[in-house]
Formats: structure tokens, sequence, C-alpha cells
């Protein structure tokens, strides 16, 4: 797989939300501040909606989404504008050092801590965490506490 390709691939894994281990590395967390820092709200939106587009061509999940070719086109054309800043302006310095110092492996851990942080601020809006825990109206309460009580 493309360096490139890897870290979108990452990207959208991050997209679990699982936080990631405490790094150690000062490298990595320059350049996670530096993407932190040097994106927007609007601009961890457009991450997310590239990550929903993406996993919207799965075969299994493409029925649930009305988006177009051109919704598709026009949202990668702003992540690659939104990628390209990142890495060869706002934070060039910080990915030039992490690639010579990790190389493509280590690039991927600022783009998964982008990824959490923009997933993070999707699923704190209340429709959304609405919608996170409708599931639990479909739960039987008496089998759950029976097996989690002690």
């Amino acid at each position: 797989m493309k360096p490139l390709a890897a870290i979108a691939a990452t990207l959208l894994l991050a997209a679990a939300v699982t936080p990631a281990p405490a790094l150690a590395n000062p490298l990595v967390e320059a350049t996670q501040t530096c993407f932190s820092d040097s994106t927007t709200g609007k601009d961890r939106k457009l991450l997310g909606k590239w990550i929903f587009l993406a996993l919207a061509g799965h075969p299994e999940i493409s029925q649930l989404s009305s988006a177009s070719a051109a919704d598709h086109e026009d949202t990668s054309r702003q992540f690659a504008a939104l990628f390209m800043r990142l890495v060869t302006v706002d934070c060039a310095s910080e990915m030039r050092a992490l690639a010579q110092a990790g190389g493509p492996e280590a690039m991927k851990l600022p783009f998964e801590h982008l990824g959490q942080i923009a997933m993070q601020e999707l699923m704190n809006h209340p429709n959304v965490s609405g919608n996170i825990a409708g599931f639990e109206r479909f739960l039987d309460q008496d089998k759950l506490n029976a097996t989690l009580t002690p």
C-alpha cells in the first residue's frame, strides 16, 4: 500500500474512536499538536464527512447514503486540500522530521489522533449522541442487570 493510501486508511480506522496509547515520541506529539492547532472545527467536520463517505462505499452500507458521485468527488477534493495544507504547509517541518525518523508508520499516528478528535467532536452533537444511544431502548435491562450485577 502506498504511504499516503496507508495514512488515509488509518484515518478510516480512527473513526472507531479507540483511544490512542500514551505516546512517548516527541516527534509524534509535536506533529499531533500541530495538526490539532492547525485545524478548525470545519476542517474536522470535513474529515468526518470524508470518513463517512468512504465507509458509504461498502456494499452493505452504500444503500444508507444518498451521496452522489459528485458529493464524493467534492469531498475528496476538499480533503486532499486539507491533507496537503497540513503536510506541506502548516506542519511541514514536523512531518519531515517524523518521516525521517519513523517513516510511513510513524506518520500514521498524527492522522489517527486527528481522526479521533474529529470523531469525538462529531459524536458530541446532541443528534449524534442521541442516535448512538438509540439502541438502548431495545436492550433487555433485566438480563443485563443479571449478567453485570455481582
